[in-house]
């Protein structure tokens, strides 16, 4: 597209570029290709780091990191679970110092909202709408479902939908006044699109989040030093209530417990159930947790692991960060994410799929790997295979960018 375009990116919850070697998420990479692109960027961003829980500013501030991009960070009050009433109010609160701050800058061309957090992007349709911009809602989780779906009391369910009624009316709202609907799966564009009370049509799209090409990985990790000659069955990320790695630790039990030597557990990354996991693997001598890695320490470590494990306590066609992140280092993947990946998982032989909740089933899938060597390296091939083909970030990135720029040039009103 001919022309500089301003854009604002409205997304909460990701590392943040402040500093080398972060390991740079969806809107991350979006703001790196629209840069590239002869673009402005403007990300409004959260002053709560979400994966460590911790404050990275004290008050609402403008950070330029180039002349044409700028961070504009909102101060909530933080929170210390994934699912909690203070996440909640944490989120109401970016949300309106969002439509706040907002009206002392001139309007963008386009907003990229993601959702994840739906007040917030509910917000900037309500800002996009009263000046008619254009305004695409990334769609990454289904929220508020996800918080109705862990209930399991069929009452509390219920209380829970009926308590939440007006947020979702602010998500049918939301996704019904947005120009387009970009979706991590094809089954949470359904979802979406369901919500909305329309039909696909031309500004809608998926792209899945990919990860970042590996160019090259430095040496073995100190810590890794006692376990060298083992097979690493890796997790990293958050350690979030919707990822089962108490399993995992009992996995690692079972397999000390048989007398089994060479495979080594590493559970890298921090979040609400670390003080839990050290306590369930304190007298196991392989579990390893080195705590939260920068994205050079990450690659070190995927290149030196025999398989990646996936944990989650599945919300449907989801389709994390870390399976990409997995796939990109040639990583098979043990996982228990349900529909969309675990098509993927069979389809193209990447890994292998287990139950949510099935401790049993997630430790003989890493045995049934761990004894055969052969077809888990075929399996480390086509890893790479699909990820050279649908999950490099620059192709997804660069054809999302793309995307953006056609709405901007043939949108020339908001859904009514």
């Amino acid at each position: 597209m001919k022309g500089s375009l301003n854009i604002w990116l409205v997304t909460i919850g990701e590392p943040l570029p402040l500093e080398p070697h972060v390991r740079k998420h969806r809107t991350g990479i979006v703001a790196d290709c629209l840069l590239e692109r002869g673009h402005q960027v403007r990300w409004w961003v959260s002053a709560f780091e979400h994966q460590r829980k911790q404050m990275l500013f004290n008050e609402d501030r403008e950070i330029s990191l180039s002349p044409r991009y700028t961070l504009n960070v909102l101060k909530g009050c933080g929170y210390r679970r994934n699912v909690s009433l203070r996440r909640y109010l944490d989120h109401l609160m970016i949300a309106r110092r969002f439509a706040q701050s907002s009206r002392h800058f001139d309007p963008p061309d386009a907003i990229v909202a993601a959702m994840p957090c739906y007040h917030l992007a509910y917000e900037a349709v309500r800002y996009g709408r009263q000046r008619r911009i254009t305004v695409i809602v990334d769609v990454r989780d289904l929220w508020p479902d996800i918080f109705v779906g862990a209930i399991s009391s069929p009452l509390m369910k219920a209380l829970v939908r009926g308590l939440l009624i007006r947020d979702y009316r602010r998500l049918d709202y939301l996704l019904g006044r947005a120009t387009g609907i970009l979706a991590m799966s094809g089954g949470v564009l359904r979802w979406a699109l369901h919500h909305a009370r329309r039909e696909a049509h031309a500004y809608d799209g998926v792209f899945y989040l990919g990860y970042p090409k590996v160019e090259s990985a430095q040496g073995p990790p100190v810590w890794l030093k006692d376990h060298t000659g083992q097979k690493l069955i890796t997790y990293v990320g958050t350690f979030g209530r919707s990822y089962e790695l108490p399993l995992v630790v009992e996995a690692a039990r079972r397999f000390h417990h048989s007398g089994r030597r060479d495979v080594c557990f590493v559970l890298a990354g921090t979040g609400e159930q670390e003080a839990e996991l050290r306590h369930r693997s304190r007298d196991l001598p392989n579990v390893v947790m080195p705590g939260w890695l920068q994205s050079d320490e990450i690659a070190a470590l995927l290149s030196r692991s025999y398989l990646g494990v996936i944990p989650c306590r599945s919300v449907i066609d989801a389709m994390p960060n870390k399976a990409f992140e997995y796939l990109a280092a040639g990583l098979p993947v043990v996982s228990s994410l349900e529909g969309e990946m675990a098509d993927i998982i069979t389809k193209w032989d990447i890994g292998l799929n287990y139950g949510a909740g099935d401790g049993d089933g997630l430790f003989q899938t890493i045995s049934s790997l761990l004894d055969d060597q052969g077809r888990r390296d075929k399996m480390a091939d086509n890893a790479r295979d699909f990820f050279a083909e649908k999950g490099d970030a620059q192709k997804i990135y660069h054809a999302y960018a793309e995307h953006i720029e056609r709405v901007c040039r043939t949108s020339s009103r908001v859904n009514p």
